[in-house]
């Protein structure tokens, strides 16, 4: 930094410790195997975490239904115990009344047995009815007093007693509330209960029948189902449901016997637990247990859903805490790891740039663009070397100490005004060492803006450029010198062209004297060198002549005026175009517009190029010259054209250099410096000259010139 911006707001605090950017004491750069290890300890947590909670998830399912199975183990049993005693006082009282009807026989008149019956049904609620029925079908006593003589077919019933062992057969339900005709409730059944009245030698003589009432069980189970969830059964042997909670619509009462209670649980075991379809489509966690006595099933059912349903609710509550979780740590361990990475690239491109600053060759200084007055907060060993001036003297302070002796030099003001609008700077001062001595700086300033774009530093690249900007200097009065010493000896030549000339010209006289006078003395031999003499005067003084045009071509301005080549052409050809002396000439005109030249040149211009087609026209056919010019990107193109000789195209170069002389002086005339003066002329005003020739067709000279200034006509 080489100067200060004027105060502004200082946009943090000006006491700031400098710092030394080689001392900044900085991490290890942090290898890939530690990076490894982050990310592995990361993931490793995440999926800790992960198994943990499935496991734990797991086994809150097992538990769920390890509950459930105990819950309808107990159930199971609990039923199964009240269903004996129910059933158990069903048969005791139905035993009673077969005993007291064998008492008073079957055989003669009906059996009185309504008190005895009324009594015992007194405490048997669920039982709503108790007939007497003889072997043939005869009602002997019917409790609901529906008697009078009726039958009941009960061949079903006589089949049962004699296909199962048990006293008490279990019948298939019926429709209505009372066993036999009439008094059928829409809606309700009963569920016949029967014990055989049998002879002394074991024959059946007649069967007591109980009309056992479903909606007892099913009130108790469905109380259970709304308590527990459970649905409960009550089943024949066979898979015939007697009861479940759903009461007459109950689905599993259609699908008793596939159910795999009766297909393959209960061929195994009387009692037991297990998980499965129960045949509608629905998982069930089932405990069943059989009656001692009766051939009768307990069934106790939870769907899988209704056990699992407090423990996917526990899910939802965690599940999506572990997941954040989850996600979270596997976020930090990738945010850690890039992190890390980053840190270990920015410190080692921190340590890579603090070495290449410490070895460049140039002095680099870093300001701080947040503090009063910019101070320098790094400068870098060249520096030190460069200026003398050591880190802690340095840093702190506002370069500008460098130049403090000059505060007017040029330059500053353009880095005040960089600084002002952050943009990047180079200028040349000239500062001072500690020791006092001088030297030229080449300084580059640049900004460095932070995440918002506002500048926080400036970056400063010094170079001594002394040995260069002293060579400069010593060149460019070098180039003065010689601008000067050219001047002069320009200035000499043209002056002694110009006064040679009278000397060749004398010289020419004399010699013209001396001939005439030996004329009449044809013997004496001196007339030939007398010739020689003459025609190398002339030349000298054709030359004299010319070289003095080459050098007054730099003397004047070249460049501006108007000219009119169709002017230019004319004197020409009038002057050099001598049909007695070089024959018949066609000279063909095209375009011919002003040029932006002055006359003077044009005329000379357009001289040098028709003397050199007429001096070096072909012997063996009639000159023809071709003169125009077209519009072209650097003003007007005119072509020269000829039917001459040619020139070679090794020489297309070289016809252009003074005193370049391709034929003897005995073969063409001419000094060889006309087509120099021709090129003089043209370069002067701005364009170039060239040739085209296949050396024996002839020549064409290419030239440009400018236009006239706008609105000179």
């Amino acid at each position: 930094m080489q100067a200060s911006p004027k105060e502004s707001e200082v946009l943090s605090p000006s006491q700031r410790a400098p710092v030394v950017l080689g001392s900044v004491q900085v991490q290890p750069v942090f290898s890939r195997r530690l990076i490894a290890a982050v990310v592995i300890f990361g993931i490793g947590m995440a999926l800790l975490v992960a198994v943990a909670t499935t496991l734990g998830l797991w086994a809150g399912r097992q538990e769920a239904i390890s509950g459930a199975e105990a819950v309808t183990r107990n159930l199971a049993r609990s039923l199964t115990e009240s269903v004996e005693r129910s059933i158990n006082s069903v048969d005791v009282t139905l035993a009673s009344v077969a005993e007291l009807a064998s008492e008073q026989g079957l055989a003669g008149p009906r059996p009185d047995l309504g008190a005895a019956v009324v009594q015992r049904l007194t405490f048997i609620p669920y039982l709503r009815q108790i007939l007497v029925v003889r072997v043939d079908g005869a009602v002997l006593f019917d409790s609901a007093g529906q008697a009078d003589g009726r039958t009941l077919d009960v061949a079903a019933l006589l089949a049962e007693h004699a296909r199962l062992p048990r006293p008490l057969v279990v019948g298939v339900p019926i429709d209505g509330r009372f066993i036999g005709g009439g008094g059928r409730a829409s809606g309700l059944k009963s569920i016949p209960v029967s014990r055989a009245i049998r002879a002394a030698d074991g024959s059946v003589l007649g069967l007591v029948i109980g009309a056992l009432n479903p909606e007892y069980f099913i009130a108790s189970f469905q109380g259970i189902e709304a308590e527990s969830g459970a649905h409960t059964h009550l089943w024949r042997f066979d898979g015939l449901m007697l009861a479940g909670a759903g009461g007459g619509n109950d689905v599993h009462q259609e699908i008793g016997r596939d159910n795999p209670l009766f297909t393959r649980h209960l061929k195994d075991s009387e009692m037991g637990t297990f998980t499965g379809p129960g045949g509608d489509g629905v998982t069930w966690i089932t405990s069943y247990r059989t009656t001692l006595s009766w051939p009768l099933v307990i069934s106790v059912g939870i769907s899988l859903d209704t056990a699992l349903q407090s423990w996917r609710h526990s899910v939802e509550t965690i599940a999506w805490p572990v997941a954040t979780v989850t996600l979270i740590v596997l976020g930090l361990t990738a945010a850690m790891a890039i992190v890390l990475r980053n840190r270990g690239r920015d410190e080692a491109r921190l340590r890579l740039s603090d070495m290449v600053l410490s070895n460049v060759s140039n002095g680099v200084t870093i300001a701080d663009a947040g503090a009063r007055d910019l101070p320098l907060i790094y400068v870098n060993p060249a520096f030190e070397r460069i200026t003398g001036y050591s880190a802690q003297t340095a840093l702190g302070q506002n370069a500008r100490f460098l130049h403090e002796f000059d505060p007017t030099q040029e330059g500053l003001d353009d880095i005040r005004a960089a600084l002002a609008e952050g943009e990047p700077v180079s200028v040349v001062l000239r500062n001072q060492r500690a020791d006092g001595t001088f030297f030229w700086n080449q300084l580059s300033l640049s900004p460095v803006r932070g995440a918002q774009g506002v500048v926080t530093h400036w970056v400063g690249v010094q170079r001594d450029i002394t040995q260069q900007e002293e060579a400069r200097a010593a060149l460019a009065k070098a180039y003065d010198d010689v601008a000067h010493y050219s001047e002069d000896l320009e200035r000499f030549s043209f002056v002694l062209a110009h006064h040679l000339q009278e000397p060749a010209r004398q010289m020419r006289l004399q010699a013209q004297v001396l001939l005439q006078r030996i004329e009449d003395i044809p013997e004496s031999g001196a007339q030939q060198p007398a010739e020689l003499i003459i025609n190398a005067a002339k030349r000298l003084v054709e030359m004299l002549r010319d070289v003095q045009a080459y050098l007054a071509i730099e003397r004047q301005p070249v460049a501006g005026g108007t000219a009119s080549s169709e002017s230019a052409l004319a004197a020409a050809v009038n002057r050099f175009v001598n049909v007695e002396v070089v024959g018949p000439v066609e000279v063909a005109r095209g375009m011919l517009p002003r040029v932006g030249v002055p006359q003077k040149y044009l005329d000379d211009l357009f001289e040098i190029l028709i003397e050199n087609a007429v001096r070096f026209r072909h012997g063996e056919r009639p000159l023809r010259l071709s003169v125009g010019a077209q519009s072209h990107v650097d003003g007007w193109l005119f072509r020269v054209e000829d039917n001459g000789i040619g020139i070679d195209s090794s020489y297309h170069e070289r016809v252009f250099v003074a005193l370049e002389r391709l034929h003897s002086g005995t073969s063409y005339a001419g000094t060889g410096i006309g087509l120099a003066i021709a090129r003089k002329i043209v370069e002067a005003a701005g364009g170039r000259i060239w040739v085209e020739s296949d050396g024996t067709s002839g020549s064409t000279f290419c030239f440009t010139l400018p236009m006239p200034p706008s609105g000179v006509v």
